[in-house]
């Protein structure tokens, strides 16, 4: 069987992984309405199916949550796809619906033949008391694939020490996909599997919210098979990425198990 086995990997982790506790850190996030309407539109269209492409022009969007996953993203394409030609750019710096009407991205979305477009940066209430508007993320996922590009909802990992973060972003994700067919890739449910087996992994910087570069290539690893149904299990290992050889295939093979359980596309 091609799985490996994750009590081997949570035995061997144990003995060789290094790692220490990171405090959380709750900045609130404010409450408010999205700034634009969602693309006048009645059409909900399939989301196409670009995994079959030679060639891939990918598009991020998002917060400071995706810097440094460009790179990665590239490494890993380099390292596992080499007969592959790869693209990537990345919009970042803010939430989705703050930069919904920005004319310079919303240049670059549409001026381009984009094969994949991946969208981080939902608002959402880390108290979970509040609701935020989806209008924006539905406007972007209607923008990509209004240009045949295949839409990656990217819900960003939980917060040192709230596993719950992670099923909880992940639920807002799956209900936008619901009224807007895109993929939803489960980033931070692998994020919840890899500390289940070793919870001593160093994947969180110090505030407790964003991710070291170790973090990222977990991340990373999911987008990958998420953009090319290839398992990330699969990938062998290498010196070009952070990690040791044990961690880089613990990552692989939960980033794979998370997708079996969660599938990220309805094609």
């Amino acid at each position: 069987m091609m799985r490996k086995n994750l009590i081997i990997y949570s035995a061997i982790l144990m003995l060789c992984a290094c790692g220490g506790s990171t405090s959380t850190s709750e900045a609130a996030i404010p409450a408010g309405n999205g700034t634009s309407e969602p693309i006048k539109s009645t059409d909900n269209l399939p989301i196409p199916n670009n995994r079959e492409l030679s060639n891939y022009n990918i598009l991020i969007i998002g917060n400071s949550h995706v810097a440094g996953i460009e790179s990665l993203l590239t490494e890993i394409f380099s390292h596992g796809d080499a007969n592959k030609t790869v693209n990537i750019d990345t919009r970042n710096g803010a939430f989705l619906d703050t930069i919904v009407n920005n004319e310079s991205i919303i240049e670059t979305i549409q001026n381009k033949q984009w094969t994949h477009v991946i969208l981080q940066g939902q608002k959402y209430s880390q108290s979970q008391s509040e609701f935020y508007p989806i209008d924006a993320t539905v406007t972007w996922i209607q923008r990509a694939k209004a240009i045949g590009a295949t839409p990656i909802l990217f819900p960003e990992h939980p917060l040192a020490g709230k596993p719950q973060d992670a099923i909880y972003v992940h639920g807002i994700h799956v209900d936008i996909a619901k009224e807007q067919h895109s993929c939803v890739a489960p980033v931070g449910l692998a994020w919840n599997q890899a500390f289940e087996i070793s919870p001593e992994l160093t994947i969180h910087q110090a505030d407790g919210n964003h991710a070291t570069m170790l973090g990222k290539l977990l991340s990373s690893l999911v987008l990958y098979e998420t953009i090319t149904g290839k398992s990330a299990d699969l990938l062998t290992f290498s010196d070009t990425l952070p990690g040791d050889a044990i961690t880089q295939a613990l990552f692989g093979q939960v980033a794979s198990q998370a997708i079996i359980d969660n599938i990220p596309c309805n094609f």
